[in-house]
């Protein structure tokens, strides 16, 4: 899948880079990363860290160590009837969570293939706490395995957008859920070292939603 932030949103924009900071963000081959569980894995580009919830095993983010436009991908799994569809999750993420953000504004919505699954993607922007200076890029994908689902959010400042539609694109194209093991036991892998543990959730998902979609269970 093509992430349309780049392409609906931001392509107008004249991003400069006089300090290369863009370089010094971003270059780095992509390592290999799969979840605590087999949950996934996923080829994670440049600098990104990985960064796990200490009460929350079935949630990974992936951020840049210096906070860079204040990216964040969260990759959640949830458990879900065998009849769940992507547009439905969408749907409900929608009307109980992504509505009540401030000055919230869909953009788009688009079906999507990624690891080799059916999936529906919204675009959207909203303004963080309120502040009309500060507005955020929102995206989320909702890909439906089964009896499992993988919702990824991700959001930043919006005029920096740009900046990681390729970034985003190596996580979306190299995510494969539950990959089979290669022999030997498992071990998570970070690119940048030991996972650290996440800040406080920024993308808290309310019970409502929850028990809409299906409870959070251990595989």
């Amino acid at each position: 899948m093509h992430f349309l932030l780049l392409t609906s949103l931001l392509l107008s924009q004249n991003i400069s880079d006089a300090h290369g900071e863009l370089g010094a963000l971003f270059r780095g081959k992509g390592q290999a990363f799969v979840a605590p569980g087999r949950l996934f894995s996923v080829q994670v580009p440049g600098n990104w860290a990985v960064a796990l919830h200490e009460n929350d095993p079935y949630t990974i983010d992936f951020r840049l160590p210096s906070n860079y436009g204040g990216a964040l991908l969260q990759v959640r799994r949830i458990k879900v009837p065998g009849q769940a569809r992507p547009r439905q999750l969408l749907l409900n993420a929608l009307d109980l969570r992504l509505k009540k953000l401030p000055n919230f504004k869909e953009l788009s919505r688009r079906n999507v293939h990624v690891g080799g699954h059916k999936g529906a993607a919204l675009l959207a922007t909203y303004t963080y706490q309120g502040n009309v200076q500060y507005p955020r890029a929102l995206e989320e994908v909702y890909l439906v395995t089964g009896e499992e689902a993988f919702v990824f959010h991700f959001e930043c400042f919006e005029p920096e957008g740009a900046r990681f539609a390729n970034d985003l694109n190596r996580f979306y194209q190299s995510f494969v859920p539950r990959p089979v093991a290669q022999g030997g036991p498992f071990e998570a892998v970070n690119p940048a070292g030991s996972p650290s543990q996440a800040p406080v959730n920024p993308f808290v998902v309310p019970e409502s939603e929850k028990n809409s979609i299906g409870e959070v269970q251990k595989p």
